[in-house]
Order: structure tokens, then C-alpha cells, then sequence
């Protein structure tokens, strides 16, 4: 039968799962995925750095999803597309940040304001800005996609393509086109005909798995409400933290922990102990808007397969051991819904799918509500063991530089690189301005959670 994306040459669906992260984007809370790469580069190759990367990409940028644009459907009825392209500007996508910055601090400021910048989608999904105005043999590159290309497993193995691991790749000799809206109708309603059976049987196990969720409700806690709750702003703080990831495993080890619950407890912790020091840490436990993925070799690399967890932080638990277990609890009782969860996400296509989820998305994000539940986002996202170089220069970290959903007002993200957890803290600066004293209540967690361990 084929490849169901496929439309015509070079020209692939957009999956349902890929749409939503199109849709749930607004100017107050941009949908990309995105790192903060930094690289050793010798003082004197700082001035020709950012034409260096820019060949780096163009010789791998075909083998990669990227060189792509988005065209939506004709009247919503079939799902939109990606439509390959042969070649792109890369003086516009990849932008040389002529600033001095004066330290961290003015790294992190900068990337919080490119961070609010929303993606074209009418060429290809993504945007590097590269600043070498830092002191010492370094280079920082913020690269970030659309998050409709792939979710954060998917945009690892972009930058690995990206990377020197990877030989470059072929160049495309023509774009590609949709066809036109009346041989795309035609081919849509075959292939709607052809998978109608499949559909079916979607449904109906649907079905099941929500009657199979009905006794799991009560076991999630409820988003709370407080001071810091309601609709996301426009303007973002950033900063990161680089612990070493040996040690954080030792600790949570000894702690009959994994390294995620070890991640949610610290973050939980943190939050606690900085909400308290506002006077503003509500009654019953922060709720997380976490992810699985489903992802399974048939799937592929890319686009999005995910699950979400909203599992709490316990943040109304004060110690610190009782929190630790209470959080693992949380987490086991999610993980028993997602096997439900997936058979809701993982479907075909319908007729009018597009044109039905933009009107359902317009009703909800008009009011600026949570789409998902949860306060705050926490992810932790596999990262590369070994080394890794981009253009014969070597990565030293991998900062995450996330994005906050609607209606919350943080997100911590946590990423492997080489020997290092690299974190990036990104918060509302409308509803949080210190976001340093934020990172130092995750540090100081880890250390408590050292100190617990026997």
C-alpha cells in the first residue's frame, strides 16, 4: 500500500499528533524545540565562525526533515503538509548575534528574547543565531525547530545529523509541490476509503481504553491554583545549570531512585522551597506536564510520539524522603495510564480532521487556558554518551532552551551530554523575574538529596 504520509513525491502528511503542536502555538507561547549548543572555538576563528556553520548545514541539512515548508490541506479536508524544498537562504537562517556579552547572564537574556520568536512555516522550520561574543575560546549556538518536525527525542537525532558524526548528505535538485486542490481531493478520498476498516478498529479501541481510564481518574491530583497560576505572557527568563551526570546517578541510586525521579523531586523541591520564600506555595501538591514517548522502530525518527504524564511534585510534603516517595507513587500511577493513553493518540487521519481540530483549538486558546493539565513542565530527554563536534569543533554542552505551554509559568528541561546532565531553566518573567534563584533551589536539592543518601 505504501506510505500513508506520502502524497506525492516529496510531499508528506502531517500526522495528527505533529498538527496539535501547530495548533497549540500562539505569540505567548511559541511551539519550537531548541539547544543552546556550545562549542570550543579558538579566539581566532570566532570571525569567520557563523559562514563555518552555515557550510556545516548546507551539507547536512538534505538529510534531515528540515528543508521542508508547510501547506495546509484545501479546506481542511485532507491533513496538511511538509513539501520538500531544494535549497533555502542560510544568511536567514542562520544569524550571526554581532554582541559583546558581558557574561552568562547576558547569554541567557538574549536567548530568552530569540526564544519568543515565532518560526515561519512557510520555509523551513527552523533558526540558528550564533554568538561568538563571548569570552574565551567558546562559541554559543541557539538552534530550535518546530516542534510540529519532531518532539525532543527527534530533535537530538536532527543535531546528530547535523553534526560531524554524520557525512554529508546529497542536495535535492527541484522543490516539490502539492498537487492541485482538485487532485488532492481526489487522492485524499481514496486513501480515506482504503483506511476506513482501520479507523474502525481505532475507534473502537478507543473506546475501550477510555472505559479502561475511567477507573484511573481518581488517582491524578488536580492542577492546582495560585498566586502564580493563569494565562502565560510573552516575555521569558532563561538559565541553565551543567551537574555531572555521574554523580546525580550515584545519588539517586542510593536512593532506590532513577535519575527522573531524582530530576522531579530536586525540581519539586526547589519550587517548594522557593514558593515558600514568596508565600506562595498552595495547599495541595504542583502538577507536572511531562512526556513518554511511544516511539517504536516502525515509527521512524521524527514527527512527534509522545505521551503526556502529569504526574504531582508532593510539594506539599515537607520531608524531603516522604516527598521523593510520594513522587514515585505519582509517577507509577501515570505510567499505568499510558498504555491507554497511546491507543488515543495513536491514529489515522479523518475526513475534515485538520478543518475540525483548528476550530476546537481557536475556542480553547482564545481564553489563553491550559490545553493539557499541569503548572510546570519537566522533561528529561536522552542526550548524546560520547563526543560530539559540529564542523571539527567540539561540543561542550547541550543546554535544552524549552518552551513554556499555555497557562503555565516554567519549564525545567534536562538533557545528557557527554559526561554532563546539562539543564535549562526557562520561566514567565511576568510571574517569576529571579529565575537564578531558581537554579540555585534545584542545586541545593541535589546536594540535601546527596546528603540523604546512606
Amino acid at each position: 500500500m505504501g506510505d500513508p504520509l506520502l502524497l506525492a513525491p516529496g510531499v508528506r502528511r502531517v500526522r495528527p499528533d505533529d498538527h496539535f503542536m501547530l495548533l497549540a502555538e500562539t505569540d505567548a507561547s511559541p511551539m519550537h524545540v531548541g539547544a543552546l549548543l556550545m562549542l570550543a572555538v579558538p579566539e581566532a576563528d570566532k570571525p569567520g565562525f557563523a559562514d563555518i556553520f552555515r557550510r556545516q548545514l548546507a551539507d547536512r541539512l538534505p538529510g534531515t526533515p528540515l528543508l521542508a515548508r508547510l501547506v495546509e490541506a484545501p479546506d481542511g479536508y485532507d491533513s496538511d503538509v511538509w513539501v520538500d524544498v531544494a535549497s533555502i537562504d542560510l544568511e536567514a537562517h542562520v544569524t550571526h548575534e554581532k554582541v559583546v556579552l558581558a557574561d552568562e547572564a547576558a547569554l541567557d537574556a538574549a536567548v530568552a528574547k530569540r526564544n519568543m520568536e515565532r518560526l515561519s512555516m512557510a520555509r523551513p522550520p527552523f533558526q540558528a543565531h550564533v554568538f561568538d561574543g563571548l569570552s574565551g575560546d567558546r562559541v554559543a549556538i541557539y538552534l530550535k525547530m518546530h516542534h510540529s518536525v519532531a518532539d525532543g527525542m527527534g530533535f537530538q537525532e536532527v543535531l546528530r545529523l547535523l553534526s560531524d558524526e554524520t557525512a554529508p548528505s546529497h542536495h535535492r535538485m527541484a522543490d516539490a509541490e502539492p498537487p492541485p486542490p482538485e487532485k488532492w481531493r481526489a487522492l485524499a478520498e481514496r486513501r480515506f476509503a482504503r483506511e476506513e476498516d482501520t479507523r474502525l478498529a481505532q475507534s473502537a479501541s478507543r473506546k475501550n481504553a477510555l472505559a479502561a481510564l475511567g477507573p484511573l481518574k481518581g488517582e491524578r491530583a488536580a492542577t492546582p491554583a495560585f498566586g502564580l497560576s493563569g494565562p502565560t505572557s510573552n516575555q521569558r527568563v532563561y538559565t541553565r545549570i551543567s551537574l555531572r551526570l555521574d554523580r546525580f546517578k550515584a545519588i539517586a541510586r542510593q536512593l532506590d531512585a532513577t535519575v527522573n525521579d531524582l530530576f522531579l523531586v530536586c525540581a519539586g523541591t526547589a519550587l517548594r522551597n522557593f514558593l515558600l520564600a514568596i508565600d506562595d506555595l498552595p495547599g495541595d501538591p504542583l502538577v507536572v506536564n511531562s512526556a513518554r514517548s511511544y516511539r517504536r522502530p516502525e515509527h521512524g525518527s521524527f514527527g512527534n510520539r509522545i505521551v503526556a504524564l502529569h504526574p504531582h511534585l508532593a510539594t506539599h510534603l515537607a520531608d524531603p524522603v516522604e516527598r521523593l516517595r510520594a513522587i514515585q507513587d505519582s509517577m507509577a500511577a501515570e505510567m499505568r495510564r499510558t498504555p491507554y493513553d497511546e491507543a488515543l493518540l495513536d491514529a489515522l487521519e479523518k475526513p475534515y480532521g485538520a478543518r475540525d481540530r483548528r476550530a476546537a483549538f481557536a475556542d480553547r486558546l482564545a481564553t489563553g487556558a491550559r490545553v493539557l493539565p499541569g503548572n510546570l513542565t519537566l522533561s528529561n530527554v536522552p542526550g548524546p554518551p560520547g563526543e560530539r563536534s559540529f564542523a571539527g569543533y567540539r561540543q561542550v554542552h547541550n543546554y535544552p532552551v524549552p518552551i513554556i505551554g499555555s497557562g503555565r509559568l516554567l519549564n525545567i528541561t534536562s538533557r545528557r551530554s557527554g559526561p554532563n546532565l546539562d539543564m535549562g531553566i526557562i520561566a514567565d518573567a511576568e510571574k517569576i523575574t529571579d529565575i537564578r534563584a531558581v537554579a540555585e533551589q534545584f542545586v541545593a536539592a541535589v546536594e540535601q538529596y546527596a546528603g540523604l543518601a546512606p
